[in-house]
């Protein structure tokens, strides 16, 4: 379970230091009820005009709801002002963890110039601000594919076409390891944070590399995850996959200012290969 829910405040401040101050990270929903804010889906963007060389801006609130059917809704951080399209980043939380705490610390993690896409989990029909799981790894590819679907339609041409960048932290980082192993031109890179070592089996490992894997960034605050990643970041190297870790100290197994920060740090070597070549 991650702490940042009652730390509203420090990652609030942790994003100031962003360009544009976006808004504040992990929405507190005992006092903002972020979950209940963005129920409401605003209309879809309108289409550019074919050939304009420039998006309308994105407006609207920097965090919605996107229903899906069979799923809990997905949450969406939404890079306000865009004028051009965005790549998308899928964040998966942890145990007893919110999707709208995800697109929060990872919009931190980003400065605010993504779309992070997070899923829901499980049980759907949870009340806001009940903690959520998720489910086995083949449903939750599927809400992630259902969660895709409803964005595309949402933002239209301001999602960027082409892979995309799944961050996880604790369950969500276990989560994330097969989903990128299994698809990997779609999701040639991977943040993980707080788990997901022992889930790179030598298969996985192989069909990550083979089909386009390029990067794994291991996030960690505490001293076993310190002590778990090395071996993971070898077989990824053998395999001629780059990965490395970067961690904000031993603080416990939780995500806070320290370790947005600590992720913000790490996010331009991400980036370096979250495009295709």
């Amino acid at each position: 379970m991650s702490a940042g829910r009652f730390l509203v405040l420090p990652a609030l401040l942790a994003l100031l230091t962003c360009r544009g101050g976006p808004p504040r990270p992990r929405p507190d929903t005992r006092t903002t009820a972020a979950a209940s804010t963005a129920s409401a889906t605003p209309p879809p963007v309108p289409a550019a005009p074919a050939g304009a060389g420039e998006l309308p801006p994105l407006g609207g609130e920097w965090l919605v709801s996107l229903p899906l059917e069979g799923f809990g809704p997905a949450s969406v951080s939404v890079p306000l002002g865009a004028t051009s399209p965005r790549e998308v980043v899928v964040a998966l939380h942890g145990r007893n963890d919110r999707p709208e705490w995800a697109c929060g610390e990872w919009r931190g993690v980003t400065c605010a110039t993504s779309f992070i896409l997070c899923p829901h989990g499980t049980p759907a029909d949870a009340p806001p601000g009940r903690g959520l799981a998720f489910g086995s790894d083949e449903q939750t590819r599927r809400e992630l594919d259902a969660g895709l679907v409803a964005l595309r339609a949402r933002f239209g041409r301001h999602v960027a076409d082409g892979p995309m960048i799944v961050a996880g932290f604790s369950l969500g980082a276990i989560r994330g390891v097969p989903l990128v192993a299994g698809d990997p031109a779609r999701f040639p890179v991977a943040v993980l944070g707080e788990g997901g070592q022992a889930q790179w089996t030598a298969a996985r490992v192989a069909g990550f590399a083979r089909g386009g894997g390029r990067r794994v960034l291991f996030l960690c605050s505490t001293e076993g995850c310190e002590a778990e990643s090395p071996r993971a970041i070898a077989a990824l190297g053998r395999a001629g996959v780059q990965a490395r870790m970067v961690s904000a100290g031993h603080i416990g197994h939780l995500v806070d200012d320290r370790v947005v920060e600590a992720a913000r740090a790490g996010w331009p070597w991400v980036l370096g290969a979250s495009a295709a070549p």
